[in-house]
């Protein structure tokens, strides 16, 4: 947030040159036989004091009022031309030509380090942008990097890892490093490596995955989903959920469908028994 104001730096108003009272408001005025005239002063100041008005202090120097500093809301006083930060607030009071403006802007906090709504930092692995609403994530620095960055959201595999600059929330950004290949059955495998285990065909995806390429039997491939018949033997290389099944028996019959639909019904019974005697 932004918040500016700015005034002539010797403001056209005549100050009376004594007077010990004290005033009720901001501006008063008062009528005299030479003329009204506006004095300006303070509530409970008298008109040789520096005076508050708005955002800024005057004082009357030779009939006429000076801005001598200005004043933050909160009463803190800032000089010409300098700049004061405070609760996370910066607060400008500049002089340009005969103008003199107050601006405040907000700031962010991170660290014991004060930055400007538009400023970028590092913080451990992760970029930092200091917004209006507060600190906002922008990415992830990449491990053992100091240039490579990842944007919220995005992954990438490098050096046979897969980084990941992860949302977990609002605002709420993790960062995670995956070794690349696939863990099966208490053993690991690389990426593209290929294996066989219980007749079951698998081969490990870049992501970490397990692709599952069919069935194999004595030499004999069978792709996943599909039934062969051969030599009087059925086999079968099918999935159920994530579980992936080979089958092999014997088949009288005259199509492969007709022994494939006989081994399902047997199987079907089989289980149903067992659901009975548990």
């Amino acid at each position: 947030m932004t918040l500016s104001s700015s005034l002539p730096l010797l403001l056209l108003i005549l100050c009376p040159l004594i007077s010990g009272e004290f005033r009720q408001s901001v501006f008063e005025t008062s009528n005299r036989s030479e003329g009204d005239k506006i004095i300006l002063t303070a509530h409970g100041m008298g008109m040789d004091d520096v005076n508050r008005v708005n955002n800024f202090h005057y004082t009357c120097n030779n009939g006429t009022a000076e801005v001598v500093a200005c004043l933050a809301d909160d009463g803190s006083v800032i000089q010409l031309g300098r700049t004061f930060v405070r609760s996370g607030m910066k607060h400008f009071c500049s002089i340009q030509g005969d103008n003199v403006t107050y601006k405040q802007e907000s700031m962010c906090y991170e660290n014991g380090m004060h930055y400007n709504v538009g400023d970028s930092f590092r913080n451990g692995s992760f970029k930092l942008t200091c917004r209006e609403q507060g600190i906002y994530v922008e990415g992830c620095y990449m491990q053992n990097s100091f240039n490579d960055l990842l944007m919220a959201g995005e992954s990438r595999i490098e050096g046979g890892k897969r980084h990941e600059c992860e949302i977990i929330g609002p605002g709420k950004v993790r960062y995670v490093v995956k070794m690349l290949g696939c863990n099966h059955e208490g053993q690991q495998y690389s990426t593209g490596q290929m294996w066989t285990h219980q007749h079951v065909r698998y081969q490990c995806k870049n992501d970490g995955t397990l692709l599952v390429l069919g069935c194999i039997d004595e030499g004999l491939f069978i792709e996943l989903g599909r039934d062969l018949l051969m030599n009087g033997m059925a086999h079968r290389c099918y999935q159920v959920d994530t579980t992936v099944f080979y089958h092999k028996f014997a088949c009288e019959r005259s199509s492969l469908s007709e022994c494939v639909s006989q081994s399902m019904q047997r199987r079907f019974r089989r289980h149903e028994e067992r659901k009975m005697r548990a």
